[in-house]
């Protein structure tokens, strides 16, 4: 919403899903295409957008190359992201034995949209919360280091659950996740907070939230600056602390 969200943080947004996309791959992001529609009002943002989706693309030496622009009656933004890797990563990679393990404690996106639409007064927790919801930021180096020692991976932009039975279905086996080890991560004490504010339940944030944009990943060793929540095991889906997730609690579902 642009009542939310700047034109400059918007743009930044949008441009972080894209290379994050790339990097899930074991790719990194070297162009991108950039169409925007946009009514005559909004004439006067085009600057701030592109700085926006600009600043985000210096941040792993990528350029924008070229797209489209044209008026229309609403507001839409497309970004093609192109990159190159040595060795493609896919889902279907994982196996039995690996280790579950993620780049970063996921939530803060979900947890900053609830503090949009309820209103509440700003604090260092909650402005945490509304940067990693309007303006996210990824560690994009952290991400390439990994890249030589991971076997499968997903970027979390659906919801851990979600992504992780991405990965377990493309598979063909289960990932069973340990919820402790989720607790144990930093951040997640500030999370807890926040949800008890709102009287929401931490764990709908973290396991079902999306837009975080971390790297999930299974590996067969402990990845530097990654975090273990869980490992491959024979059977299918996701299952958390040894029970079965259901596919109706997986969270929200794009539909084609």
């Amino acid at each position: 919403r642009l009542s939310w969200s700047s034109a400059g943080e918007i743009g930044q947004k949008i441009t972080v899903a894209n290379l994050a996309d790339i990097c899930a791959m074991g790719g990194w992001p070297q162009y991108l295409l950039v169409s925007v529609g946009f009514p005559k009002s909004f004439i006067g943002n085009l600057e701030q957008l592109a700085q926006g989706i600009c600043d985000e693309a210096r941040k792993v030496g990528a350029k924008v190359i070229g797209g489209d622009l044209s008026t229309s009656e609403k507001l839409f933004i497309s970004i093609t992201a192109v990159g190159i890797t040595e060795r493609s990563i896919q889902r279907s990679g994982a196996q039995i034995g690996d280790l579950i393990q993620i780049s970063h404690l996921p939530g803060w996106s979900a947890a900053g949209l609830a503090m949009l639409q309820s209103g509440v007064p700003k604090s260092a927790e909650t402005e945490k919360a509304l940067s990693a919801h309007k303006a996210p930021e990824i560690g994009y180096e952290n991400y390439r280091n990994s890249f030589s020692m991971i076997n499968s991976a997903t970027d979390t932009s659906d919801g851990l659950l979600l992504d992780a039975q991405n990965i377990a279905e493309a598979s063909g086996c289960q990932l069973a996740i340990d919820t402790n080890a989720l607790k144990d991560m930093a951040g997640f004490s500030e999370l807890a907070r926040l949800a008890g504010n709102l009287s929401v339940d931490v764990m709908q944030w973290l396991l079902r939230g999306g837009e975080d944009h971390a790297l999930l990943v299974t590996a067969k060793h402990p990845i530097p600056n990654f975090f273990v929540i869980g490992k491959v095991v024979a059977g299918s889906g996701v299952s958390l602390d040894g029970r079965e997730i259901g596919q109706q609690e997986l969270g929200f579902q794009h539909q084609w």
